[in-house]
């Protein structure tokens, strides 16, 4: 076998046609995945982000809705936000609640609109921004069995 002759190959003792380009593509392909990965690390901060704020407002607007004074509906609407951020890590920081009456099917009710900011300053530079404002919006029917008003 060391006298017969392939395409590419040679069976005499020395090195093939192909030595090196393994490290070649090697060296190529590898930052390309990396910025791969982080964008897939960007975007996964970015739907987490997402979902908190999400969530966040509709737990506002449920809190809301259980009371019937604006002022402690605010408060109780701030105080379910605040117990369920610290859940969401990085991707909602800073929350602000703001509540205000709504109308669903011409039931009261009381929409809440939660902004926080998702921060993104650990993950590997893209040439974007270090943090990301997220706003959701949630509405909840008026509990008919809410606190009374005193």
């Amino acid at each position: 076998m060391t006298g017969r002759s392939f395409p590419g190959r040679n069976f005499r003792g020395r090195g093939s046609t192909d030595q090196g380009s393994a490290w070649v593509e090697l060296a190529l392909l590898v930052p390309v995945l990396l910025a791969f990965l982080a964008l897939l690390a960007l975007t996964g901060r970015d739907y987490t982000a997402a979902l908190a704020v999400d969530a966040l407002a509709h737990s506002a607007a449920r809190a809301g809705s259980l009371h019937t004074d604006a002022a402690t509906a605010q408060e109780a609407a701030e105080r379910a936000v605040a117990e369920s951020v610290g859940t969401w890590g990085r991707a909602c920081q800073d929350p602000t609640v703001h509540l205000g009456p709504a109308t669903v099917a011409g039931a009261p009710a009381v929409r809440a609109e939660v902004t926080c900011t998702g921060h993104r300053d650990d993950l590997p530079a893209l040439g974007v921004s270090e943090n990301r404002t997220v706003t959701a919006r949630a509405v909840s029917v008026t509990d008919v069995h809410r606190e009374q008003a005193p």
